[in-house]
């Protein structure tokens, strides 16, 4: 559905598990395309597919906490979207 509705093109990885699914993504200066994701521990399958992403610097956080209150990854964070000063 996101990409029928968007004007921008999306590469797709598909997880064998649904909350290891749940990512942060962040374009840093300096650092490129980061990834924070679900610990080998906690989703080993899921993280061999996300290991594929060559270009990205992959950083597992452990959601083992979260879980157990139906939390996860993004529900612990603040996104804020900068703009760039011309």
């Amino acid at each position: 559905v996101m990409q029928k509705m968007s004007v921008h093109h999306y590469d797709t990885l598909t997880v064998p598990n649904d909350v290891a699914a749940n990512c942060i993504y962040m374009d840093l200066p300096e650092k490129g395309a980061v990834l924070l994701h679900c610990t080998p521990q906690e989703f080993p399958e899921s993280t061999k597919v996300l290991e594929k992403l060559k270009d990205h610097m992959l950083i597992p956080v452990s959601n083992m906490e979260k879980v157990k209150v139906n939390g996860a990854l993004t529900c612990c964070s603040v996104l804020i979207n900068k703009k760039a000063q011309v």
